[in-house]
């Protein structure tokens, strides 16, 4: 029985060619994006899930009660230590100082001189988090503060192999020497942590003192929970660990899952700047969206052609075929059509993967493991089924003794079913296109906005070896060489939060918890970087020792309630500086949040993470970045020479949107298109239907114009009417998209002019085009049987 209803069904697909091919192209674009999207969604619901113990790995976070400052992934390196001691409930914990802090570092082995990423990590890391150790034990490769330990890739290139790897000594930064104590295997890429080495907390520790104060936040602390432990109770318990150890009632201290934060928390170094998984719930509903449109074409042309099926169906009834039997044999067409357009999807899929990793920045593969085959079944199913189910219903609904009759005609019923249909798609594409258009405009209004500097033709790279301590000097010489407009350096990255505090007063001041980002820059700084001052001046070797002074931004004025600042003093960790400028706000952050109170300062000190920057013509950036190459490598031999644009790192912060904005560009022209294909096939049945009618109207005079307009008003009636509905619904989801950025679009009419006039050119082009073809065709061919 089942291969007679598949024989039968192939014969109907291959008797109706145009709807066929109408069919099988929209329902494979649609199925081909839902893969596509699929395959997105459960490559990010898949970071850091591979751990063993993954439901016992928690990180440490911060609530803040200062304003500017919510949630935080930064803290003491001394709670995960402490939280250990103090709580039976901890059974590993680390505290990390994350590569993220830092460019890559110069690792030597032999004559070789290696780039790499490194992160410092307390002694328990690797019994947190079960990276494969392919050599030493990973409870104890870090509890020697000269050891390292790295990763097979990298110990390949230092070594030329990653065999025997334990004891071989590696120099870090042309200066101490460590000596490999594990390796690694590479780190998967679904690990939100990607480090090529580690070193030792403890050693960090031992430098920079800091970052084992109970009054400065920056290490990520990392902790691994006994079995069984209730999350509530123990945060309750830790909540007043900051207060307790260090008086700071501001901050209160709590864990959350590890594996949850890839999704629910992004962190820009401390701040939380959004989550990921509102844009996993974004392309899920488009990509439902898009197959919800596919299944709508094929349910309204399938209803559409029901009467040329009707005599069919009636034959089939007067010699005994049960209703139930009908209604499988046409959804056993519907799901033959499915499985038939999911293999072409498939296809299109594997075909569009390489640019599709290219627009999304992943290495996704199309592996047909268990979820995914799964996944496949339950689409075609789904699409097979709800497209099929409406037009088996009805077809299969019919008395016999009317269909041979010839006294069937359509209902209102099916007709406000199937204009429903049509409007419902067509709200959905129409939003999509608003959508779009938000997106775009609010991307390229961040582009265009000046950040109150000019990153444009701004070079970075580190200060490593020689350099540290002679950074003045080096710039010196760096003014020297044609291409360079100016050059300085700091140990901000300029782009994010690096350094920052709340131990600023003044006089008058009544609130301790104000958080000012800070900036440490040489000589130059402020005119490398083309910031304007609105008063006072920046820094200048004509004025002797700038060491006591300091320069606030235009928001920190404006926080600090300071009428006339300049010359005035404030107590930077209780030291006393004057103010001697103001510098008009610039963003170091991006555009989603407001300017924060800032202070710049003269370096001084010597900073193992200064950034040499420098400003250089933009006609000449290849030949001035050579010459700055074949100086950096002469002055400091041994270190390899990699530096960065500062415009692409600002950027850089909007990868997301951009993407976005993309995808959701390519998404939505799909999903227009696939409704115009629905379109397009009701527009060509209607003309079949009224065939006669058309020749009889031209018989008696009607012109081709008369003609297409009566054939292509009621159609753009239902695409009017699915503006009207999608307009409001589109403005209310994009304005609180919109409410993410603290500099924003404002949704003006314009938006929804575009949208409107767009759907409906599209419309006509469609409609119009079979509408034409009718109107023009001869009148005798279909009256000659009257």
């Amino acid at each position: 029985m089942i291969k007679n209803y598949l024989k039968i069904a192939w014969r109907n697909l291959k008797k109706d060619k145009q709807f066929t091919l109408l069919n099988v192209l929209g329902l494979s674009a649609g199925l081909a994006c839902t893969l596509l999207i699929y395959l997105w969604v459960h490559d990010e619901l898949r970071y850091d899930q591979f751990f063993d113990k993954d439901d016992q790995v928690y990180q440490v976070l911060e609530h803040r009660k200062s304003s500017s400052q919510q949630l935080t992934d930064e803290s003491s390196g001394m709670m995960s230590e402490v939280l250990k001691l103090q709580n039976s409930e901890v059974e590993y914990a680390a505290a990390v100082a994350p590569s993220d802090w830092f460019q890559k570092f110069t690792l030597t082995s032999g004559d070789k001189n290696i780039k790499a990423a490194g992160q410092y990590t307390g002694k328990d890391y690797f019994n947190i988090f079960s990276f494969k150790m392919l050599q030493g034990d990973r409870g104890k490769v870090l509890n020697n503060k000269n050891g390292i330990v790295i990763s097979d890739d990298l110990a390949k290139r230092l070594f030329n192999t990653s065999d025997n790897a334990i004891g071989k000594p590696v120099k870090f930064q042309q200066g101490k020497y460590f000596y490999v104590s594990g390796v690694f295997e590479k780190l998967p890429v679904h690990s939100s942590q990607q480090f090529d080495f580690v070193l030792s907390f403890d050693y960090l520790a031992d430098v920079q003192g800091w970052v084992k104060n109970w009054g400065d936040a920056g290490p990520h602390n990392f902790i691994m929970l006994k079995k069984g432990t209730d999350i509530n109770t123990f945060n309750k318990k830790i909540a007043g660990m900051v207060t307790k150890n260090n008086g700071d009632t501001t901050r209160s201290a709590f864990v959350t899952r590890f594996s949850y934060n890839y999704l629910h928390n992004t962190f820009n170094h401390g701040s939380r700047v959004g989550d990921r998984l509102a844009y996993v719930k974004l392309f899920s509903l488009i990509a439902i969206f898009i197959l919800i449109i596919a299944c709508i074409n094929f349910m309204n042309l399938s209803t559409a052609k029901a009467s040329g099926r009707m005599k069919e169906v009636g034959i089939k009834k007067v010699v005994g075929a049960a209703r139930g039997q009908l209604i499988t044999q046409f959804l056993s067409e519907s799901l033959l059509m499915a499985l038939l357009t999911m293999l072409i999807a498939i296809a299109v899929t594997w075909l569009l993967l390489p640019q599709f990793n290219q627009l999304t920045g992943k290495q996704i593969r199309l592996e047909f493991d268990a979820p995914l085959l799964m996944m496949l079944i339950a689409i075609t199913l789904f699409t097979g089924l709800a497209s099929g189910s409406y037009p088996a219903l009805y077809l299969s609904k019919f008395k016999p003794l009317a269909i041979l009759k010839g006294k069937l005609s359509s209902s209102f019923a099916e007709l406000l079913a199937r204009n429903g249909l049509v409007v419902f798609q067509f709200t959905l594409s129409v939003m999509l296109i608003v959508a779009v258009l938000v997106v775009y405009k609010q991307i390229q209004y961040i582009q265009s906005t000046k950040p109150g500097y000019d990153k444009d033709n701004v070079i970075r790279f580190d200060s490593e070896g020689k350099l540290q301590g002679n950074e003045d000097n080096f710039t010196a010489q760096l003014k020297n060489i044609p291409g360079v407009i100016n050059a300085s350096f700091t140990q901000h990255g300029l782009v994010g939060r690096n350094y920052g505090t709340a131990v600023v007063s003044w006089e008058g001041n009544t609130n301790q918890d104000i958080y000012f980002e800070g900036f440490y820059g040489g000589y130059n700084f402020i005119e490398t970087l083309g910031m304007k001052m609105a008063a006072g001046r920046a820094f200048s070797k004509n004025y002797g020792t700038e060491g006591g002074k300091v320069i606030l931004n235009e928001t920190a004025i404006e926080a600090m309630h300071l009428k006339n600042p300049v010359g005035k003093n404030i107590k930077l960790f209780n030291k006393s500086l004057q103010v001697i400028g103001v510098v008009k706000d610039f963003h170091f952050e991006s555009l989603h949040e407001a300017v924060r109170p800032s202070f710049i300062v003269l370096a001084q000190d010597v900073n193992p993470w200064y950034k040499l920057i420098v400003r250089i013509k933009g006609t000449q950036q290849k030949q001035t970045i050579a010459q700055i190459q074949h100086l950096y490598e002469a002055y400091n031999p041994g270190f390899p020479f990699s530096c960065n644009f500062l415009d692409d790192a600002y950027q850089k912060q909007y990868e997301t949107e951009t993407r976005v904005s993309i995808l959701a560009k390519y998404f939505s022209f799909l999903a227009i298109l696939i409704s115009c294909l629905g379109l397009f096939g009701l527009v060509a049945f209607t003309a079949q239907k009224r065939q006669k009618e058309i020749g009889v109207r031209k018989v008696i005079g009607a012109s081709v114009n008369s003609i297409t307009i009566m054939l292509t008003k009621d159609f753009l009636k239902l695409v009017l009417i699915a503006v009207l509905v999608a307009f409001p619904i589109a403005w209310w989801v994009m304005y609180q998209w919109l409410q993410g950025f603290a500099y924003r679009i404002s949704i003006g009419p314009g938006v929804f002019i575009i949208a409107g006039t767009s759907i409906i050119f599209i419309t006509l082009l469609t409609v119009s085009f079979q509408a034409i073809k009718a109107a023009t065709a001869n009148p005798v061919k279909s009256l000659r049987s009257e």
